[in-house]
């Protein structure tokens, strides 16, 4: 049944979050290696489906915890780095892609839209920072950067994906200077 299946889901990353946590690991990462291991199965498909409109609440409540955390009295010492950051994730990490995808044998076309496909910080780094923040190990200003970082970079990737035919158009001269197999 399909609702067996939900419930069962459930238990199981419960029960592996809560081993982990027994162990004296992070419950984030034994609830990672219990989706691992329910997607593995033959019915992942379903689990999947069925727990959608839960993960999309929880991942709500995640960015609101996190946004409510950031901290900005001292706004003016986030700026030069978080634009730092911001740049080289914006730039550096699909020119790196690029570069890499070329020396692959792979058209200057297609590593341009791969790397603008990673121009930006996952999701899961966010989970990380605030992972160290709630252990100690990052202070909140650090946390406040990288937060402003993903959301910078997740909005700017959007564009960069959106419109990326037209800007490959502009740089393929530019692209040129990084193509080292033809």
């Amino acid at each position: 049944s399909q609702e067996f299946l939900f419930i069962a889901s459930l238990a199981w990353g419960m029960v592996i979050a809560s081993l982990y946590y027994k162990l004296g690991l992070s419950i984030e990462i034994g609830a990672l290696v219990a989706g691992i291991t329910l997607s593995t199965t033959p019915y992942s498909y379903e689990i999947s489906s069925r727990l959608k409109p839960l993960r999309d609440f929880f991942i709500i409540l995640f960015f609101i915890l996190l946004g409510y955390q950031m901290v900005l009295d001292n706004w003016q010492a986030l700026v030069i780095p978080t634009a730092i950051f911001s740049i080289f994730i914006l730039i550096g990490k699909p020119l790196i892609v690029f570069i890499l995808l070329n020396l692959l044998g792979y058209t200057k076309k297609t590593g341009f839209l791969a790397g603008l496909t990673v121009a930006q910080i996952s999701e899961f780094s966010l989970i990380l920072i605030k992972l160290g923040y709630d252990m100690g190990y990052v202070s909140k200003e650090i946390l406040s950067m990288v937060t402003l970082v993903g959301i910078i970079t997740i909005a700017g990737s959007t564009y960069l994906i959106s419109y990326s035919d037209i800007i490959f158009k502009k740089l393929n001269k530019f692209l040129a200077l990084f193509e080292f197999r033809k």
